[in-house]
């Protein structure tokens, strides 16, 4: 059954999502390493040009795709956890002191990192694919969505999941508008 909120024509964008990802991650790297100097635009020239390289990568994008749920729960945990000791009466030098050279947190956090990365490259690249021998049927859909013909375009507008992809691009682009807004700027009314 189709929602409103069905995202699964999301799917057909995840090339772009992944090149605007990519992009990013490379840009702040170079960025933050200094690399290649302090050319914003070399920097940016080449996270482009990686991007474009690694996003067109099948085996990359299923690395992506397998490893960034896990850092953001990681994430997640380490951030509740830091809430959590400064919710205990932790000031934000007891935060840095445990985060500091001398603890081994660090070196915990970057086994945890490097775990994560082994497994989701052992997971992607060191498995092999299930082969069956079942013969799979495919079922005609007897809608007119994706055929010929000016009903048929009616019926793609129409469709719920199409209505579904432009509600919740519209919430999407409002949400980045109010967002990215700087105070006082935009006026109710």
């Amino acid at each position: 059954m189709a929602t409103f909120l069905d995202i699964g024509l999301l799917e057909h964008f995840n090339i772009v999502i992944y090149l605007v990802f990519i992009f990013v991650l490379l840009y702040a790297i170079l960025s933050i390493t200094k690399i290649l100097g302090e050319n914003k635009n070399l920097n940016a020239m080449l996270a482009l040009a990686l991007a474009f390289i690694l996003a067109l990568s099948g085996p990359t994008r299923e690395l992506i795709k397998f490893v960034t749920p896990t850092f953001f729960v990681f994430i997640f945990f380490a951030f509740f956890t830091i809430l959590i000791y400064k919710f205990m009466g932790a000031s934000d030098t007891d935060v840095s002191a445990i985060m500091g050279t001398k603890s081994g947190t660090r070196t915990f956090i970057l086994i945890i990192v490097l775990i994560i990365i082994l497994t989701s490259l052992g997971k992607i690249f060191f498995t092999e694919p299930v082969t069956s021998n079942v013969n799979e049927t495919t079922a005609a859909n007897a809608s007119s969505v994706g055929t010929k013909g000016e009903s048929a375009l009616t019926a793609t507008l129409t469709h719920p999941k199409v209505l579904g992809l432009a509600l919740i691009l519209i919430i999407g682009a409002y949400a980045m508008q109010f967002l990215s807004a700087t105070p006082g700027i935009i006026k109710r009314e």
